[in-house]
């Protein structure tokens, strides 16, 4: 099954308030929006800072949050091509005198902010809607996934915004499958930039339903990126029991509209960490695959053919890198990364197995070299029970790697109950042989007990937290809401 694209993270599906610079920043985007993420910028995370009118300033707006201790702007300025340099300068200089850091996500034309310095943070794919249905034609995988979806009984149409008011039948479905998509994350709920907000000044967005029956199994809304006279896919969500090329349909649609409309450009938006990124961001997004599905993500998209795929930018003062980094983090996670990953391990299904089988890696790695150095005496073990115990951890620990990339209630059950009897037997062993003599033996035996149980009760708890089949695909639970700062 196609994944869903998973460029949003929030369950906050409610109509913002159109407040003076809301409306004020809308403006600007439609007249001056070339990034893929200028749109999302009026999204409920976002305070805008407006530049001053020329001569004196250079009239840009530029959407960012604040983290308390910088700026992170969404793309670059909203302002015309030639005072873009300017007008960053500008917004840096405003937030040093705020005293705050400041820097530029997702900016697609680095090359134009003289003075700054860019790091890739990843690529977009783009396509051109006029060759939509030559690319379908050339490509067999990517027609036969169109037509299982057809097979099964999925028809996609275009929504009209009044389809959606609040209170509407629709709107009630479209958020009851956003809520599941939601529930069904590794990661807590996000804000800048991937806030799951398909409802802000709906007149300006492009929706379409997938629809099987009388049952809504998908929704996918576009908004615009008016310089490029182009879409961003922004949202996309789905029920598990979507049929496969349930999304590629959602797409189909999309794109067949722009390519009538005249339009040049449609974006799926950033894959993030994907193509030639730094070394250092190649590693970040091997360890916390568990977590986020970065290459999945990519070889999604890649799958759709685009015609081209273009880098996307975090622009930063020079020597600032780490901190832009950590900054730009922040924004994501609105407010302490630590407080932010511990509700990502605690809350969702995925974090446990994932933060269980981190420390297990390096445990084996401790039992397999005390089995070398001594074969098992210092842990009371003869060499083959405790050959056997180094073969148990490391086939436990890819089980719980495997895990944490797919949750499933009866994958953790099962682990929950191989860690209880693993645990049961340490316990026994430690009855039997005693903690030994010196410091290393006790603290040695202590850990290879206290370990499993403490192992069994988090994947019970994490079997606990994930969501019966039956809940992800047909039952969804009431839309998660979250407070909004003030515009």
């Amino acid at each position: 099954m196609a994944p869903a694209l998973p460029t949003c993270d929030t369950g906050a599906l409610s109509e913002l308030e159109p407040t003076a610079d809301r409306q004020r920043a809308r403006d600007h985007v439609l007249r001056f929006g070339r990034d893929a993420v200028a749109f999302q910028g009026l999204e409920s995370a976002c305070r805008y800072w407006f530049d001053a009118p020329a001569p004196e300033g250079t009239g840009a707006c530029v959407a960012y949050v604040d983290t308390g201790r910088a700026w992170v702007a969404a793309g670059s300025p909203l302002a015309p091509p030639d005072e873009r340099a300017r007008a960053t300068r500008r917004f840096v200089d405003a937030a040093r005198a705020s005293g705050r850091r400041a820097c530029l996500f997702c900016a697609e034309r680095a090359e134009e902010l003289d003075g700054f310095t860019a790091l890739r943070i990843g690529e977009q794919p783009v396509f051109e809607p006029a060759r939509w249905a030559e690319t379908v034609a050339a490509h067999r995988r990517l027609k036969e996934q169109l037509r299982r979806a057809r097979a099964k009984g999925v028809r996609v149409r275009r929504v009209a915004p009044a389809e959606l008011d609040a209170g509407a039948p629709l709107r009630a479905r479209v958020e009851a499958i956003a809520a599941a998509w939601l529930h069904g994350r590794h990661l807590e709920p996000m804000g800048f930039l991937v806030a799951l907000e398909p409802f802000v000044f709906p007149d300006d967005h492009r929706y379409y339903v997938a629809e099987r029956g009388d049952e809504v199994v998908a929704f996918t809304s576009l908004v615009p990126v008016p310089a490029r006279r182009g879409w961003l896919v922004e949202d996309t969500v789905r029920i598990d029991a979507a049929p496969n090329g349930t999304t590629e349909l959602l797409l189909d649609a999309a794109m067949r509209d722009a390519a009538d409309a005249g339009d040049a450009v449609v974006t799926l938006g950033l894959a993030p960490l994907s193509g030639p990124v730094a070394p250092w961001l190649r590693l970040a997004r091997f360890a916390s695959s568990p977590l986020y599905d970065f290459r999945s993500l990519r070889a999604f998209k890649q799958r759709l053919h685009p015609a081209a795929w273009e880098p996307v930018w975090m622009v930063h003062r020079p020597r600032r890198r780490i901190l832009a980094l950590l900054d730009a983090l922040r924004a994501f996670a609105g407010g302490s990364l630590v407080a932010f990953g511990v509700r990502s391990l605690v809350r969702h299904p995925s974090g446990l197995p994932w933060l269980l089988a981190v420390p297990l890696v390096a445990w084996t790695l401790v039992l397999a070299a005390v089995l070398v150095a001594d074969g098992g005496g210092l842990l009371g073990f003869s060499a083959p029970a405790l050959a056997a115990w180094v073969a148990w951890d490391a086939l436990l620990a890819g089980l719980l790697f495997r895990v944490a990339r797919r949750p499933r209630r009866r994958h953790l059950r099962g682990l929950a109950a191989a860690a209880g009897l693993d645990a049961a037997l340490s316990v026994l062993h430690l009855g039997r042989v005693g903690l030994g003599a010196g410091a290393l033996a006790p603290t040695l035996r202590l850990a290879g007990t206290l370990a499993p149980v403490l192992g069994t009760l988090a994947l019970a708890w994490a079997a606990h937290r994930a969501p019966p089949p039956a809940a992800r695909a047909t039952s969804p639970p009431a839309p998660q809401r979250r407070r909004r700062p003030p515009a």
